[in-house]
């Protein structure tokens, strides 16, 4: 990510160099290949000042052959026009070149200024899941990159897929709903993926608008013929997305590895617990103290549970205190062995653990 941001850097100085000297054709192919590799840099001032010195020059141009540009209004092929025109990068001898409509422009400038996530995809604050689907299918069919060529359109396609990222999931609308922010959640993630600030705010290491548009187009619906093709995808009339890299396999492999810890987690949600009835040492939540005939002290959760389960002086009680017992012995034991090594090997003289059990054998 560092080294796409030098070389997008070098290339915008080019740029500049080039628009300095008078080449607008250099200097809008190395600006347009610097957006490229760095979408945050803002050189939209850049490219309305290339635009415009091409257009001087194309009206000096015509005025140095005899043919003066008609000012007095559009003419009928301007009228009949109906996109905008900017010239790309060049390539070889020939240019290439993108067309844009005013209202691709007007809806890019739209979704830029808003800062409200309801607002970017124009759905009400109690809006369902599936509201969100719709407005966000709608929306980044219609800024996507591949098919908007208006300048700004990969900010905002990524405002779109941000906004449906965190309205989407129940969580992280709950917390957005409540501070007007999803910044903690992304900041967990990016901890763990490396700390790359993104746009407006988020974190680009965690946020890829265009696997948000795979992922969600991909489980869209059946396939179809493809007429519009966006990065690896191809989409028909029913928007069913096809892999055109014949790797639908791989894909479905990588997912399927991602989400395996999920699944574990809730499978051991839903494995039954075995907690211990009781414990010989006094901790929380074990806290209330019961004694065996034997007088070995042991503890539970609670009284009128415990005493529910196993009554007094029933056989239930008296199994589980034999059971007590015989977990009380074995520790003593255990801990009577590791005392008389010790002392084998002079590290201690006296044997307590040991002692208890002496007595406890005694009394039995």
């Amino acid at each position: 990510m560092e080294g796409n941001k030098d070389d997008a850097l070098k290339c915008l100085k080019i740029g500049k160099e080039a628009l300095e000297s008078g080449d607008c054709a250099r200097a809008l192919k190395f600006i347009a290949k610097a957006r490229r590799l760095d979408p945050n840099l803002q050189v939209d001032d850049l490219l309305s000042k290339i635009e415009g010195q091409s257009d001087s020059q194309s009206e000096s141009t015509n005025t140095s052959e005899g043919r003066v540009p008609d000012r007095s209004g559009p003419s009928q092929s301007d009228q009949q026009r109906p996109s905008v025109r900017h010239r790309g990068p060049s390539s070889g001898s020939s240019s290439a070149s993108a067309t844009y409509t005013e209202e691709q422009i007007a809806m890019v400038r739209q979704i830029k200024k808003k800062k409200d996530f309801y607002e970017i995809l124009g759905v009400e604050r109690s809006c369902t899941v599936e509201d969100v689907r719709k407005a966000y299918r709608k929306l980044s069919l219609k800024v996507h990159p591949d098919k908007n060529k208006a300048p700004g359109a990969e900010e905002a396609f990524k405002a779109v897929s941000k906004a449906f990222q965190c309205l989407s999931d129940a969580e992280s609308r709950k917390k957005y709903d409540v501070t007007g922010s999803d910044e903690p959640v992304h900041v967990a993630r990016a901890a763990r993926r490396g700390p790359a600030q993104g746009f407006n705010g988020f974190y680009e290491a965690e946020f890829d608008a265009d696997e948000i548009f795979r992922n969600f187009f991909f489980g869209g619906g059946g396939m179809h013929p493809a007429t519009t093709q966006y990065r690896g995808f191809s989409f028909g009339t029913g928007m069913g997305p096809r892999q055109t890299d014949n790797a639908s396999s791989g894909f479905n492999l990588r997912m399927l590895i991602q989400l395996l810890p999920v699944i574990l987690i809730l499978l051991l949600n839903f494995l039954p617990s075995s907690e211990p009835i009781y414990s010989l040492s006094r901790s929380y939540p074990y806290e209330y103290k019961y004694t065996t005939q034997k007088g070995v002290n042991y503890y539970v959760k609670s009284t009128s549970k415990f005493d529910q389960d196993y009554p007094p002086d029933s056989y239930e009680r008296a199994r589980l205190e034999v059971k007590i017992d015989r977990d009380y012995i074995s520790i003593l034991a255990q801990n009577c062995r590791v005392e008389m090594q010790r002392r084998q090997w002079g590290f201690v003289k006296e044997t307590p653990h040991c002692d208890m059990l002496q007595k406890f054998d005694a009394a039995a």
